[in-house]
Parts: structure tokens; sequence; C-alpha cells
């Protein structure tokens, strides 16, 4: 009995982890590169120009699944957001993530439905947003990149036409680690600044954890733990 027990135990391990590999309808992206420890954040110069985000034509964006469906939507940006810019070049910046300011957008026709899934992504569940009302992204560093030297993950979640590599301190909740991911950046004219960005990363990494991926998580009940984030940056030369 018990040569049994195990037999079929090894077996509801393995169908577990085949439903797990099978439903998985994370958004297909590029993997943002994460560091325990957080990079050091550049000093500002004399020269440093400090460039406002426009937060009306700015935001974060993000993709959420479970095996059998998807949930997209954005997360504000508070004004005290800028880009560091030195001689035409990025060299640092802050977005402050406004946390209270959830929206989703893929639910259109039920009102009750959309504010309930707001709801629950404000709560300790998964982001605790009276306790932790921002997040910020601090950048680090900004390298040009030459996009035929490096592999990109094809897809509609992915960033298009990257020109660079950043590095920043992400902090969310009591959690802060570096990430780096690729880039389009670009600078239009003097006074300006575009940069946008798309990219996979493991809520699981800064402790948003509620019904993560596992084997003890009952087969389509699980939320993956992979999460798409999209930044779509517009700045400018501050007055």
């Amino acid at each position: 009995m018990k040569r049994i027990s195990l037999f079929a135990s090894l077996i509801l391990l393995v169908s577990s982890l085949s439903i797990l590999s099978s439903c998985n309808n994370a958004p297909k992206s590029q993997e943002a590169k994460v560091a325990d420890t957080v990079a050091v954040v550049p000093e500002e110069t004399q020269t440093t120009k400090d460039f406002v985000i426009d937060t009306s034509a700015s935001q974060v964006a993000w993709i959420g699944a479970a095996p059998s469906s998807q949930h997209n939507g954005t997360l504000g940006i508070l004004p005290d957001s800028k880009l560091m810019v030195e001689s035409g070049i990025i060299t640092g910046g802050v977005i402050t993530i406004d946390m209270t300011d959830i929206k989703v957008l893929d639910i259109k026709d039920n009102p009750e439905k959309n504010q309930k899934l707001v709801n629950h992504l404000k709560n300790k569940d998964f982001f605790a947003v009276e306790t932790y009302p921002t997040s910020t992204f601090t950048i680090t560093s900004v390298e040009a990149i030459d996009a035929s030297t490096i592999e990109i993950e094809e897809g509609e979640h992915t960033t298009e036409n990257p020109t660079h590599k950043i590095t920043g301190n992400l902090k969310m909740m009591d959690v802060e680690k570096a990430i780096t991911f690729y880039a389009n950046v670009a600078i239009p004219s003097e006074g300006e600044v575009k940069a946008s960005a798309k990219f996979n990363i493991d809520r699981t990494e800064f402790n948003v954890s509620h019904m993560a991926e596992g084997v003890d998580v009952v087969k389509d009940k699980f939320i993956n733990n992979t999460v798409n984030i999209g930044f779509d940056i517009s700045a400018k030369a501050a007055l």
C-alpha cells in the first residue's frame, strides 16, 4: 500500500506541474533581471538638467494572468516624477507610482465587477495601498545598446526597437531590489525625452504572493507569478 500511495503522490505532483506549465497564460515578454542588492544612485552635477514627467501623457501599465484569463490596467504617476539628463543622455531619474490609482481597463461592461477587482488589488492580498500608497522606480544607469547583438523575446508585450538597457531600484511595499530591462529611449528635441519599455517580472520577488503558482494551489485557481509591466514616459525640461 505504501508503494501505491507513493506512486499516486508522484503522479499527482507531476500532474500538478503539468497543469501549471500548460495553463500558463502569462504575457510573452523579455524577463527583467532582478538583483537583491540595490544599485548605487548617481548624484546630480551642476550640468544635470531635470526633465519633469508629463503625468497626463505618461503611464505605467500592467497585465496579470491566470490559467484561463487575463486582466490589464494602469497605475498613476505622481507629479514629483522626473528624469535627469546630462549632455543629451539620461543619467537618472525617479518615477513615483501612485498605487492608490489602480485602474482595470478590460472589464468595461460591469462596473461592479471592475470595482471589486480594483478593491482586491488594493487590499493586503496584493499591494496593501493603505500602508504603502506609493512605489518608486529610481533609475541608476542607462546604457546604449546595439539591438542586433542581443536576443529579444518576440511579442506584443515586449519592448519595440530597444535602444538602451536601464537599471534602477524598484521599491514596492517593504521590498527594494535592482531590476534591469531593455527600453526604447528617444530625445526628439532638446527639451523633450520619450521612453518606453515592456518587460515581465516575478511578483513574488516583491512579496506579492497571493494565490501564487505552486503544487498546493488547486488546478486553475492560481494566479501567474509573472506580471507584465509597461512604462510609457514623456518628459519635458523643467522651466
